[in-house]
């Protein structure tokens, strides 16, 4: 670290903290207060850390990360440029949830209703309207990773490619009948809805409901969306397959869905699911938890999803390593939410908007490094049988994904 004024000049702890954060090869400039100022790595302009306030500088002491990144959010602190570089801080200050943290997430589990605890969650995340989501995402509207063939991979691209091979692995045509759990801004179900698929989505967001809803009125899908909790869901008939696009996180009773799956799909169908896990604990960091996914949203623990799925008589036949996928998906979305963040910030707020902007880069980051990994699965109870080389799934056509790219805004 060369810094311009002398350490001692800092409050006790900060520089011990700087000179770990580049030893673990962060390139940035940190301006503190009282234009000090410590340049950090052979590129110390690749980004910039501004501290305001003396109380963050102290945070920033006591290795207290949540309370700097709430002095980010407040406008304490300014970032620019390379937000990895800055994320590098996480290597030297873990973003544990904490043991109070952790006591916290498990009462509110053990004595709260857990449908209650389900709504506030997903209101608190996805209850925000459509306009502040479509600026950062690709066509298709995913908020789940798609599969990228090469780092150069349009997000779209990547985004339909996840699409088809769902498709071509829940061996569905058309006519048949597929649940989409948590159907978010109607990803799924319109990509197989313009193939004369009958998707029935659920979501406990009434933005969303809105969204999708007139989503199928205005392209005439063979869909349809209900607004309802997945704990109290009752289909009306059986179902051919199923999909789980980034929504295990939020549905920790896994015995329950695959109890589920058991009784609504019929015997030869399959379900597919995607979704971000963590070695380790499965909670998220404090930040997270507070600012971004507050309730019982966690990573997704995966032996015990198997074990679940196992227990119900379904044959695992995919379980594929996307983490790579999952980054680029990431990088992608901040990209885009960086170029839109003026515009979010004016529309929807500063803290709400920043809370987003670090979260899109920290989780861009944690999967870069495999902190935290990606996957999909494919499971059904018949054997997966023989696959042909290359794939005979129509996908949707350039014709059909032209006439669409201007989705419905409820």
């Amino acid at each position: 670290m060369s810094p311009d004024r002398s350490d001692t000049s800092l409050p006790k702890g900060v520089s011990a903290v700087l000179q770990a954060v580049e030893r673990a090869g962060a390139n940035l400039t940190v301006v503190l207060p009282g234009d000090r100022i410590a340049r950090l790595g052979g590129r110390p302009d690749a980004a910039r850390v501004t501290i305001h306030a003396e109380g963050t500088l102290q945070a920033l002491a006591e290795q207290d990360l949540t309370r700097v990144a709430e002095g980010y959010l407040t406008g304490e602190v300014d970032a620019e440029g390379d937000f990895l570089e800055i994320m590098k801080i996480t290597d030297v200050i873990l973003p544990d949830p904490g043991w109070l943290e952790r006591m916290r997430f498990w009462a509110r589990l053990l004595l709260r209703d857990r449908r209650r605890l389900q709504r506030e969650s997903i209101s608190f995340h996805y209850d925000r309207p459509a306009e502040f989501f479509l600026p950062w995402f690709e066509r298709w509207r995913s908020y789940s990773h798609g599969l990228y063939a090469s780092d150069g991979d349009a997000p779209d691209e990547a985004q339909e490619r996840k699409l088809r091979l769902a498709l071509e692995r829940l061996a569905v045509k058309p006519g048949d009948r597929v649940f989409d759990m948590g159907c978010g801004w109607g990803s799924f179900l319109e990509y197989a809805g313009l193939q004369g698929i009958h998707v029935h989505g659920i979501t406990i967001s009434h933005e969303q409901e809105r969204f999708v809803r007139a989503l199928i009125a205005e392209q005439d899908l063979p869909c349809t969306v209900e607004r309802v909790d997945f704990l109290d869901f009752e289909p009306a008939e059986p179902f051919d397959g199923a999909v789980f696009m980034g929504t295990f996180e939020h549905l920790p009773d896994y015995r329950f869905a695959a109890s589920f799956l058991g009784r609504w799909l019929r015997p030869e169908a399959r379900v597919w699911a995607d979704f971000c896990t963590a070695r380790g604990s499965r909670l998220g960091g404090a930040f997270l938890k507070k600012y971004v996914w507050p309730g019982h949203t966690r990573y997704v623990d995966v032996p015990a999803l198997l074990e679940a799925l196992d227990r119900e008589g379904f044959n695992i036949h995919e379980l594929a390593d996307d983490t790579v996928s999952y980054a680029r998906t990431v990088r992608d979305w901040a990209d885009a939410f960086e170029q839109a963040r003026t515009d979010l910030e004016e529309g929807f707020g500063r803290e709400p908007t920043r809370a987003f902007h670090l979260f899109l880069r920290a989780s861009e980051y944690f999967l870069a490094h495999n902190k935290t990994q990606a996957y999909h699965l494919v499971a059904g109870r018949r054997p997966a049988g023989l696959r042909p080389a290359a794939s005979r799934q129509a996908s949707v056509t350039a014709r059909q994904a032209n006439a669409n790219e201007s989705p419905t805004r409820a």
